[in-house]
Parts: structure tokens; sequence; C-alpha cells
């Protein structure tokens, strides 16, 4: 299963599915939408999905933040989780932003999601602390 990362333009059919995605997974279970500000804001963040053939199957977004790059509202379709997907992601992630200038990279990750971010070399910094009505922790690496 071979998946494709690219960048995609805010506003464009790519991303509006790529939205759609997100919302899907990380919002509607939390009984909650993206606002329109929220997506008003990405326009001036990197956009990114994986595409498996045609099919948009993960994506995330990359906010540049001082001399770090801030990875955020990342997802990849749940039947195709533990996939070795998402930490392709990350890989290309750690691309765009040692590419745009920046050699750390870091994320508020929820507890389900630690795990994950362990097993790609990211470190735990701080303690939990409420986003989005649930218990996140900032995760950090140096690239």
């Amino acid at each position: 299963m071979k998946v494709t990362f690219k960048l995609v333009d805010h506003g464009s059919e790519e991303w509006k599915s790529a939205v759609q995605l997100r919302e899907a997974i990380l919002r509607k279970p939390l009984g909650s939408r993206f606002t329109d500000e929220e997506l008003k804001e990405e326009k001036s963040h990197i956009q990114i999905i994986g595409l498996l053939d045609t099919e948009i199957v993960a994506t995330s977004v990359l906010v540049p933040e001082n001399q770090s790059m801030k990875m955020q509202r990342v997802v990849v379709k749940d039947e195709l989780r533990n996939s070795g997907i998402g930490s392709e992601m990350m890989l290309f992630c750690e691309k765009i932003s040692r590419e745009n200038g920046k050699y750390s990279i870091f994320c508020h990750a929820r507890d389900t999601a630690v795990n994950f971010y362990l097993n790609n070399n990211y470190r735990i910094e701080g303690e939990y602390f409420p986003e989005d009505g649930i218990p996140h922790v900032k995760m950090v690496k140096q690239i």
C-alpha cells in the first residue's frame, strides 16, 4: 500500500475533502465542528494530504511558530490506522518543516495518540492540559 503525500492549497477541493476527514475523526466524536474562524486561520498554514490512489486517507496541518513548526489536525482514516501511514506522514511533515527552516516540531497530542508519537521519537514536554474539551499533552521532536 503506497500512500503519496503532497501539499494542497487552502480552499481547494482536496483541502475541503481533508477538512471533512479531519472533522469526522477529530470533531464529530466530541459533538463539535471546525468553526469558520478556525478554517480561515488555515490560509497561512501548510496543508498536507496523503493519497491512496485518488482517495485522501491522511491529513495534517503545519503552522510555523517562532523557531518551531506546530503539527496539528493529524488524522489517518480509521480503517488504515496501524498500517504505517501515520509514521510516513510524520516523516513528510518533518521534511517540510526542515525545508521551511524549522528544526523542531511539536504537537498537542490527545492521550489516545501519545504512544504513536512516542514510537515516532517525540517526547512529552510538560503536563496534560485541556484542549477541545479533552486532555492533551505537548510532544516535541528535534529534527
